[in-house]
């Protein structure tokens, strides 16, 4: 005899746990019509769907932010595909991640990854992809700013000296499409200005001019160099004819530290 399952049984189901009407379906046969233990049915299969899924490559993501005034977050949470980062369970779990943080003044990304380990495994089951809780960045400070990008494949937290909220946004914004390394010149260690010269110099002298010349075209390029990896020294994104350093210098603003989260690339962070 085949078990007749009540479509409000599926919808009560599917509004507790939020997966699919077949996966219900499912329960509530192998369950014979119980809720309960429909509920402990999927979480046990869930559980194993998921640890099947758990090694798979996840390349795409979000970077989700929490900031106050002297207080900024930026976590990257991954997952397979495009699709899964529109989800609301997904969204959600990175939120309920930040929001525990905050409460219980919790930074380190292995005793977050530990706490969550079970919610990720459900999710994972729910979401049928693999899910990574990735990297947990922070700064604290009197002023702090940021820039999410609208796909939230990158985030910028910055702090500085006063409190322009607007002029911390676009500076961050500047950062997220220019990536500087650094913010000054004096923030650049000696090793890599050194390799830098050496390699100019190496490129310089193929050139078979006069020593002057060679002199000139390396300290011509090392100032180039300089000038593309920091902060100050870059032409800055929304007034090209001047340098970030100027506009920081007319409102009165310095950069203290940044962050720059981006899915799938290195942490600039200073």
């Amino acid at each position: 005899m085949i078990l007749k399952i009540n479509i409000n049984k599926i919808k009560e189901l599917r509004n507790i746990t939020g997966i699919s009407i077949i996966e219900c379906k499912k329960a509530l046969i192998a369950t014979k019509n119980n809720i309960n233990d429909a509920i402990n049915y999927i979480r046990k299969y869930l559980k194993i769907e998921s640890i099947k899924k758990i090694n798979n490559e996840t390349k795409e993501g979000l970077i989700l932010d929490y900031i106050t005034e002297d207080f900024g977050i930026l976590l990257e949470i991954n997952c397979q595909t495009d699709f899964v980062t529109k989800s609301i369970h997904f969204i959600n779990f990175g939120n309920e991640i930040l929001k525990y943080i905050i409460k219980n003044n919790q930074k380190d990304i292995n005793i977050i990854k530990k706490i969550f380990y079970q919610k990720k495994i459900e999710l994972i089951g729910l979401l049928k992809e693999n899910i990574f809780i990735n990297r947990l960045e922070y700064i604290k400070g009197k002023f702090i700013g940021k820039y999410i990008h609208h796909s939230k494949h990158i985030g910028i937290i910055i702090k500085s000296n006063v409190n322009n909220q607007l002029l911390m946004k676009k500076i961050s914004m500047h950062i997220a499409m220019l990536k500087p390394e650094y913010i000054q010149k004096k923030d650049i260690p000696s090793r890599i200005i050194n390799k830098e010269y050496e390699l100019q110099k190496n490129i310089a002298i193929q050139k078979n001019k006069p020593k002057v010349i060679i002199k000139k075209i390396i300290e011509g390029r090392i100032k180039k160099f300089i000038d593309n990896i920091t902060l100050y020294n870059q032409h800055f994104l929304l007034d090209n004819n001047k340098t970030v350093f100027e506009v920081l210098n007319e409102n009165k603003m310095k950069i203290l530290s940044f962050i720059c989260l981006e899915i799938g690339a290195n942490i600039i962070k200073n």
